[in-house]
């Protein structure tokens, strides 16, 4: 998945940047190595100039502990890939102006965390207006179907509910 690792040095490059998510996350060797097995380009990013502000603005922005940092990230490592100004922080938004609530909207990331990943233009804000011109009650339901169905499958959910 990602020859380019092979030409990293272990001591200068890879050791430290496995130690540090180990320290930073509090994860043990089993987890470290899931999230490297699931996400290997972690292992080409710079610390200082994209993993740790990457943590410390999604900590912050969702007031997250430390353990829920480390969750999340579990859950989801490819977070270390997206953009903050023209992803993270633009996707959050969407779900808290569409929810009404920036807690609940917090909640709903917190569980999904898949969920800022995705295309506003493509996915989230077209099936959002195909929702409201259904008259469909926007909840956290509502948008997890929204993010997650495939095209099939929130065509039938319209067509479901709005019969």
């Amino acid at each position: 998945r990602m020859p380019q690792i092979m030409t990293l040095s272990f001591e200068d490059n890879i050791e430290p940047k496995l130690e540090w998510l180990q320290q930073r996350l509090d994860l043990d060797n089993a987890a470290v190595g899931k999230m490297i097995q699931r996400e290997p380009s972690i292992l080409s990013s710079s610390i200082s100039n994209k993993l740790k502000p990457k943590l410390e603005w999604i900590q912050q922005r969702l007031s997250l502990s430390n353990y829920e940092l480390s969750n999340i990230m579990q859950k989801f490592p490819a977070l270390f890939h997206c953009n903050v100004e023209t992803n993270l922080e633009p996707t959050l938004n969407f779900y808290i102006d569409a929810l009404g609530d920036e807690g609940r909207a917090l909640n709903l990331i917190i569980q999904i965390p898949s969920l800022l990943s995705l295309s506003l233009e493509k996915r989230l804000k077209p099936r959002l207006k195909e929702a409201k011109a259904a008259g469909l009650s926007i909840d956290a339901g509502c948008l997890t179907r929204i993010a997650q169905s495939s095209e099939q499958k929130w065509q039938t959910s319209l067509d479901v509910q709005t019969r």
